[in-house]
């Protein structure tokens, strides 16, 4: 009998565990593991309850073995002193990477570990990208003795995996490992946070939500007090300065179709369909800056209205590169840059507007939402004493009901 089916033997009746019954603990884990992998588990587990033996009866025989003493120098004899290396031999080979087994992650990942949940590019880019961490990195089965404090019992042992040799445990109760345990790592979370929640199209997608929000409640609160200094004229002034200039003051529930718009981009986005909420809120813009123009026009036509004019046109011009910022996000981006003014850094106002109305129907009959309540407002410089601006192609001129707080 070899010193190997020795050991094994000696060990079992020591009571180290046999490797198939301790691998059965983890569900469907014995089908990572190769026969040699399922040698190596055994021979770790043999080595705790085996060497410790071994050890202590070297150290016996090296103490009978000693002759004399003389201050530093020991004297032994060298037929026991043998004899003693001889029961040091014996131990199992073992060393701490045993305790380590890279195994085929590929069997571990779940279907849809690695499938994108949103149509946010930034998430498969992402997730082509754990794909490789995985490849190099590798899952690796680790082998250890739980924590006791009476010490270590070399007779119970667990598994659990780790992302690479010496990184984040995966919390895992079996041998698969869905998307949820892959992102709850340190290394693999914090990349999704960083390369997705916060990433490219999330902060240009932010940042348009923010610069339309303060675009909205600028051009909402001029229209608001223009209202408030009409009721507080005198009787009949504000007719008159409307007739005078061949004006229409428009009603305030021209802002409640943008407002609409613009909490069904946030509802989109907040569920990670970046497409929908790009549509939306590039809808969104176009009619806060059709709203704007329309009210430029009456105050062009009345009396003092200039200065106001003024005010309202940079809504107007602000939220138009708030559009055409929206275009630049997801899936027309290489598009509009090509479409770019040449010479200039910022796309012509035709240009933005064909290629929002292409983008929004063609969305429209994928999803099989009602091409009007996308359809983009366009605005058309009219004659001086018409400030109804145009509607293309049946577009809706933008009234609806609603308010204009956000969440």
């Amino acid at each position: 009998m070899g010193q190997n089916s020795r050991n094994r033997r000696k060990a079992r009746e020591l009571g180290a565990p046999e490797a198939e019954t301790l691998i059965a603990t983890v569900p469907k884990l014995a089908r990572l593991l190769s026969g040699d992998q399922v040698a190596q588990v055994q021979r770790v587990l043999d080595a705790a309850v085996l060497n410790p033996v071994y050890e202590d009866a070297y150290k016996k025989a090296m103490k009978a073995a000693v002759i004399s003493r003389a201050g530093n120098l020991v004297l032994r004899d060298r037929a026991k002193e043998r004899k003693a290396r001889r029961i040091l031999d014996k131990r199992v080979r073992v060393s701490k990477s045993d305790g380590y087994i890279r195994v085929d992650h590929n069997k571990m990942l779940t279907a849809d570990a690695l499938v994108p949940r949103t149509n946010n590019p930034d998430e498969a880019d992402y997730l082509v990208r754990v794909r490789r961490t995985l490849d190099s990195q590798g899952i690796w089965l680790r082998l250890g003795q739980p924590w006791e404090a009476q010490g270590r019992d070399p007779t119970k042992w667990e598994f659990w995996f780790s992302l690479g040799y010496n990184g984040d445990t995966i919390a895992t109760d079996d041998a698969t490992i869905d998307r949820e345990e892959l992102l709850d790592t340190t290394m693999l979370g914090a990349g999704y946070y960083r390369s997705v929640l916060t990433g490219h199209v999330q902060t240009k997608l932010k940042r348009a939500f923010e610069r339309f929000d303060t675009q909205y409640d600028n051009g909402w609160s001029l229209h608001t007090q223009l209202m408030r200094d009409r009721h507080s004229a005198a009787p009949g002034i504000a007719k008159i300065s409307d007739w005078l200039g061949g004006a229409d003051f428009p009603g305030t529930s021209i802002w409640n179709r943008p407002h609409k718009l613009r909490m069904k981009a946030w509802e989109a986005n907040a569920g990670g369909d970046v497409v929908k909420a790009q549509i939306y809120l590039l809808a969104a813009a176009h009619a806060v800056e059709y709203n704007a123009q329309l009210l430029a026009d009456y105050l062009s036509a009345t009396i003092d209205g200039a200065e106001s004019a003024v005010k309202i046109l940079k809504v107007a011009k602000t939220t138009g590169q708030v559009a055409e910022a929206v275009l630049l996000v997801v899936g027309v981006g290489a598009g509009i840059k090509a479409l770019r003014v040449a010479g200039s850094r910022a796309i012509s106002q035709e240009v933005r507007y064909e290629a929002a109305e292409q983008l929004a129907l063609r969305y429209a009959r994928k999803e099989g939402i009602s091409e009007a309540e996308l359809k983009m407002v366009r605005y058309v410089p009219q004659p001086r004493g018409t400030v109804l601006g145009n509607v293309r192609g049946g577009h809706s001129a933008g009234h609806g009901t609603g308010s204009h707080r956000w969440p």
